[in-house]
Order: C-alpha cells, then sequence, then structure tokens
C-alpha cells in the first residue's frame, strides 16, 4: 500500500488551517456533523431521482461515539457514502468541497441546504487528533475503502469492510499537553454541550450512548448506572416551532445557551410572518443594560 502525498500547496493550507483558521479547537465537530448532514441530504436527492432508493427518514441519522482507553472519537452517519474516487478527490485535495460540487451539479429548491461548501473543515479535525481513519461506503458501489491519514505525511486509500451504506470517521485523539487539555474531547458532557452549541438544529438526529442512573429496584438509597441510547439534539429551531408548544421555560433556556449569560430576559415577541417576505424570528428584552450601552462610538485614551 503506498502513501500517497498531499500537493504543495494543499500542505502549506492544512498546516496553516491547523494552526491558524480555527480559533477554538471544538469546531472540528461541528465540522464533522456538518459534512455527516450534506451526506444525508445528498442521499436524500439521489432518491427523488432513483426509484430504486426509499428515503425513510428514521433509518437517516448520525452517531457519535468515544472510548477514553483507546482515545478514539466516531463520528458516524448513514448518508451517500463515498467510493474510492470520491476519497481521492475530496480527501487528497484540501479546499476541494464535494458538497459544492454537488450543489452546482443539482439545482436545490425545496430548502434543504447544503452546508458544507469550501471544503476545509474536514482537515479541521487535525487540531485534535494524530490520526484520520475515514471508512466509507457508497450508494454506488459494493466496495468500501479506507482512507487514513496523520496528517501532513499525506494519506493512503486501500479497500475496506464495511456492510451499510454511509462512512465512519474515526480520530485518535492527541495525548494531552501542558498548554492542552485534549481529554475533554472524549467527555460525553462536553461533547454534549458542543453539540448543543453548534449543531443542535442539524434536521436528522444525532445520536450519543449516554450515562444515566436510576434506583435499584426494592432499594431506596441504591443507585446503578446504565447506557441508554439517545438523541442529543433538538433538530428543530426554537423560532420555526409553534408559539402554541412553547414554554417560558423553553425561551429562557434558548436565551441563556445563545446568549452564554445567567440572567432571564424580561420578556420575548416571538414574531412569524408569511407575506411578500417570510421570517420568523425572536427579539429579547435582556433583564440586564449592556455596559456599553451609552458608549458604543467612545473612542478611548
Amino acid at each position: 500500500m503506498t502513501k500517497k502525498q498531499f500537493q504543495a500547496e494543499s500542505k502549506r493550507l492544512l498546516e496553516m488551517m491547523i494552526n491558524s483558521i480555527y480559533t477554538q479547537k471544538e469546531i472540528f465537530l461541528r465540522e464533522l456533523i456538518s459534512n455527516a448532514s450534506d451526506a444525508i441530504d445528498k442521499m436524500y436527492y439521489k432518491a427523488l431521482t432513483d426509484d430504486s432508493i426509499r428515503f425513510e427518514k428514521d433509518d437517516y441519522y448520525i452517531k457519535i461515539e468515544f472510548n477514553k482507553d483507546k482515545r478514539t472519537l466516531t463520528v458516524e452517519d448513514t448518508g451517500i457514502g463515498m467510493t474510492e474516487e470520491e476519497l481521492e478527490t475530496h480527501l487528497g485535495t484540501i479546499a476541494k468541497s464535494g458538497s459544492l460540487a454537488f450543489k452546482n451539479e443539482n439545482e436545490i429548491k425545496d430548502g434543504h441546504d447544503i452546508i458544507g461548501q469550501f471544503g476545509v473543515g474536514f482537515y479541521s479535525a487535525f487540531m485534535v487528533a494524530d490520526k484520520l481513519t475515514v471508512v466509507s461506503k457508497s450508494v454506488d458501489s459494493d466496495q468500501a475503502y479506507k482512507w487514513e491519514s496523520d496528517g501532513v505525511d499525506g494519506y493512503t486509500i486501500e479497500p475496506a469492510e464495511k456492510d451499510s451504506v454511509g462512512t465512519v470517521i474515526t480520530l485518535t485523539i492527541k495525548e494531552n499537553t501542558d498548554e492542552e487539555n485534549y481529554d475533554e474531547f472524549l467527555e460525553e458532557y462536553r461533547l454534549k454541550s458542543i453539540v448543543k452549541k453548534y449543531s443542535d438544529f442539524i434536521r436528522y438526529p444525532i445520536k450519543m450512548d449516554v450515562l444515566e442512573r436510576h434506583k435499584k429496584e426494592g432499594s431506596e438509597d441504591e443507585w446503578e448506572e446504565y447506557t441508554e441510547e439517545k438523541t442529543i439534539n433538538s433538530m428543530v429551531p426554537i423560532w420555526r416551532k409553534n408559539k402554541n408548544e412553547l414554554t417560558d421555560e423553553d425561551y429562557e433556556n434558548f436565551y441563556k445557551e445563545k446568549h452564554y449569560g445567567f440572567d432571564k430576559p424580561l420578556t420575548h415577541i416571538h414574531i412569524s410572518v408569511d407575506g411578500a417576505v417570510r421570517y420568523n424570528s425572536i427579539l429579547y428584552i435582556p433583564e440586564t443594560i449592556p455596559f456599553d450601552y451609552y458608549s458604543k462610538n467612545l473612542k478611548k485614551g
């Protein structure tokens, strides 16, 4: 198996991206989830023109798994998958966006937007991982393939075993350093918070095995832990929900998540307009006036 090299300009772009394009390392998970969502969208569009494919939405999801002992984090999707040629094209050339090419080739009108368009987001995973392994099986192929890379040194592609169509991306998480704590990306609560912060409104379920507790049967003070697969994203933006199905607590929780504060809004106005212009919005009146409310244009010094 021969290791292939990234193009010279791609190597330089990869180095720059890992070190400077993204200021927050947690962004990598948002990028991988967006790519996974795009892969499912592509399957949806293919089903519109291919009678042999039935798109049952319940069959399509994104799954996040982590293993602290092996230091691996896995993002799996049940989307369209990639052939050997597509792995070479989309992952072998940095800034080559398969989603943008797909969008250009297909006229999309029904409100399903393809998210990833620039093509560098996948490589943001190298900010937290020493190695990336991608196993993918395309809907157009009976053979699965594995793409693997340690970063700027290059990548390999070889046949692999995979029963179902879709893609599994496995990150081998870096060891901690004096400056960086990479263990956080192997913690359930941290992964859930990143999904809630960046990917809560992805339209497909993002699933994860979550640790739960309940009282032992017949006991008043003994508890036992168990693991249960749960959907950790809401999928529908709060501003697109019917006002009648929302409570004041729902509005307050959304305010706290996006405002990153602990104050409660004095009030909110949920607006839905459907006319020459169509939009939905939520206007919040904060409890506390921003400290620079009367002096935003003040030039200090």
